[in-house]
């Protein structure tokens, strides 16, 4: 297998990965929030508990963010020099 064949595969790969990763971050969230609506809702909340499931959100919040401008903005051009990769394997310049 070529080297661009290479680094194309596994760049495919880490990209599903990644956006893989953020599908389970953004179910994550959803069920936090929705076990705090929940706990808000009941007839006798448990501030802890809430307290507690607000910090996990939070957090998973800090995650997202960190996936989506940290790795992101490294990733995208990874994948949008692939061409480059495989133009220099093949010796030409751009």
């Amino acid at each position: 297998m070529k080297p661009h064949e290479v680094v194309t595969e596994r760049t495919k790969a880490l990209e599903a990965s990644f956006y893989e990763l953020l599908g389970v971050c953004d179910a994550y969230r959803s069920e936090v929030t929705g076990l705090i609506a929940t706990e808000r809702e009941a007839a006798e909340p448990r501030t802890q508990l809430i307290h507690r499931l607000e910090q996990m959100s939070g957090r998973m919040n800090r995650i997202i963010a960190i996936l989506e401008d940290d790795v992101l903005t490294e990733m995208l051009p990874m994948i949008d020099r692939l061409f480059a990769l495989e133009r220099a394997e093949r010796g030409e310049d751009i």
